[in-house]
């Protein structure tokens, strides 16, 4: 055989291999975000919940909350401060599967929403995050995609502005840091009560060995009267989409949230984060 026809033989049978491979394992986008809801209970029975000043949330405040949240169409959704699976209900939609921690005797956890073609994950609480009664857990899930596998893990770190409640959060980070590197691929998506943009010691103790990429690390927050910048982040060991990076703001966002108009006592005074993830399948 001529040694131009070989090489052309050999080019040919590369590029359909590269094609082959190509279609079995086609690139997929996949949207995160990240949501604190603020006191979301399911309003059943919650007399007795705190905070006692709390607005009940009625169906239009359900309504504002679940088109907030959902107005990005992500595929895996972290939510803070809940009261269970069923106040997750009442602001997605039926596409999703959901689940939240459950702690006795306590009422604000953390959940997970994905959309239900993306198969069941491995769901994990890590008790580690709670460090003392009254620190939340976070909660794991394990997705497959193909041979490929990646971790979200939705946290909430301790709030508060006193030397106590700075300590707990520099605590919770550092139990990230060891648990971050046994992930694998993952996804870390939560409200971290910190500016970590600014607080560069605790993103540096967060990183650890690890090439850390937030999708909204040093930007500016544009959510009521959150303008010194973010405390919730999506963060991953992987690349995000260039650009997917969105804060949702209420329509009702006036910059400030202080119940004029009285319909925000029933919303959020965060806004939904949401970013994209380019992930390979099979």
């Amino acid at each position: 055989m001529r040694p131009f026809i070989r090489l052309s033989l050999a080019f040919s049978f590369a590029f359909l291999i590269t094609i082959s491979t190509i279609a079995k394992n086609p690139e997929r986008e996949l949207k995160f975000t990240s949501f604190n809801s603020l006191f979301l209970y399911d309003e059943i029975g919650d007399k007795n919940k705190i905070p006692k000043n709390r607005k009940k949330r009625n169906s239009s405040d359900f309504e504002a909350l679940r088109k907030t949240a959902l107005k990005e169409d992500p595929d895996i959704i972290g939510f803070q401060e809940i009261e269970n699976e069923a106040a997750l209900k009442n602001i997605t939609i039926s596409e999703y599967n959901c689940k939240a921690t459950i702690t006795p005797g306590y009422s604000q956890e953390v959940g997970l929403c994905w959309k239900k073609n993306l198969g069941q994950p491995k769901l994990k609480e890590i008790q580690e995050l709670s460090l003392r009664p009254g620190l939340r857990k976070g909660l794991l899930g394990e997705f497959q995609f193909g041979p490929n596998r990646i971790s979200v893990l939705v946290v909430h770190l301790k709030a508060g502005h006193s030397s106590k409640d700075k300590q707990d959060r520099r605590g919770q980070i550092s139990v990230l840091r060891e648990i971050l590197p046994t992930l694998g691929d993952f996804v870390l998506l939560g409200d971290f009560n910190e500016n970590l943009g600014r607080n560069h010691s605790l993103w540096n103790i967060l990183q650890g060995d690890l090439r850390l990429r937030s999708a909204n690390y040093k930007m500016q927050s544009d959510c009521w009267q959150h303008k010194e910048g973010f405390i919730d982040y999506l963060i991953t060991n992987l690349e995000w989409k260039k650009g997917s990076f969105v804060q949702t703001k209420f329509s009702s966002d006036d910059g400030n949230f202080d119940g004029h108009p009285p319909e925000e006592e029933g919303l959020s005074d965060h806004c939904p984060v949401s970013a994209s993830l380019i992930v390979r399948g099979n």
